[in-house]
């Protein structure tokens, strides 16, 4: 009886380190914020995702990875002349738990239009991939 006991005890104890250290509930997310005076899209991972101006939206389905982007634009009605400057298209690096920020802002001055795009990330850029070979 008392083997049993201890025997249960050990595989309680190694389930339990197990569970807790794989961190199964990390996830990547992707905020697009969209403070410019159109609509945008976000193209990304084969998919068109929709920020009406005004609005934000989480994408939270992106494991890690590096994955390109392009912004596409509505122009207010009335702009003769457009433009666009940041981060409006491009790669994001996404490792594990990683939360990246997309804001676009605009400006409208006699008939020009101008889109910015400005990304942020969670990740330290100082970072050192333990996984990654150094020298070869």
């Amino acid at each position: 009886m008392k083997k049993q006991i201890i025997f249960l005890f050990v595989l309680a104890t190694m389930a339990l380190i197990g569970f807790t250290s794989c961190e199964p509930f990390i996830e990547n997310k992707i905020i697009a914020k969209n403070l410019a005076a159109g609509d945008v899209q976000l193209n990304i991972r084969g998919q068109v995702y929709n920020v009406p101006s005004g609005e934000t939206i989480i994408l939270s389905d992106f494991k890690k990875g590096t994955f390109e982007y392009e912004t596409i634009y509505t122009l207010p009605a009335g702009v003769t002349d457009f433009s666009s400057e940041g981060d409006v298209a491009g790669e994001m690096v996404l490792n594990a738990g990683t939360e990246v920020l997309l804001v676009y802002t605009s400006t409208l001055t006699e008939g020009a239009y101008v889109v910015y795009g400005s990304m942020t990330s969670t990740d330290d850029v100082n970072r050192v991939d333990p996984f990654e070979e150094e020298g070869n």
